[in-house]
């Protein structure tokens, strides 16, 4: 037998033989489930990130707002002071005084009409922000505040990342809300 023929047999056994091998099929399968494994732990950690975040950013709202129940911020607290107390009494929330827009609206009982339900948050692509509502009722009345955190997703591209409305930089809104009770001279 020549050369050439043998050649010419082994090359129409080939892929026959490479269908019956079965030294690779784990491989296979590993290759398939591990990217889905990776996604569906990123998505753990993202959703788990968010979900301190939104409870540190309540938490640190709600202490605030005790302050100011409390006067410890003053008997007319401006916006910046506010926002930088929430940021000192939050932790996990990285840029917070660039990233958190409030708003402080007096509610007036006898015409109650609710707040309009979306918040404005801060724009990270504008260099200056306007500055919300932020007026304290003179009188006894509730008071509600809104605060609007734009905070990264730590994977953007995973499937929870790509689920999440983001704007333009990539940053989600987290929304926290309280009422108290002003009493001015208490």
């Amino acid at each position: 037998m020549t050369r050439i023929a043998r050649f010419l047999r082994a090359l129409r056994r080939a892929p026959r033989d490479l269908l019956r091998r079965q030294d690779g099929s784990a491989q296979v399968e590993f290759v398939i489930m591990v990217p889905l494994l990776f996604s569906v732990f990123f998505m753990g950690v993202e959703a788990g990130v968010l979900q301190m975040r939104q409870v540190m950013l309540d938490r640190a709202l709600d202490l605030t707002i005790r302050d100011l129940r409390l006067g410890r911020l003053g008997s007319e607290p401006q916006h910046d002071e506010v926002r930088r107390a929430v940021c000192d009494h939050s932790f996990l929330i990285p840029n917070c005084n660039d990233n958190l827009a409030l708003e402080l609206t007096g509610i007036n009982l006898a015409g109650w009409a609710p707040p309009q339900a979306d918040i404005e948050c801060v724009d990270r692509e504008l260099d200056i922000m306007p500055v919300n509502t932020f007026t304290q009722a003179g009188d006894v009345r509730p008071t509600l505040v809104r605060a609007c955190l734009i905070v990264d997703l730590i994977f953007p591209t995973s499937r929870l990342g790509l689920r999440l409305s983001t704007d333009s930089q990539g940053g989600f809104r987290m929304i926290a809300a309280s009422f108290y009770i002003n009493e001015p001279g208490a």
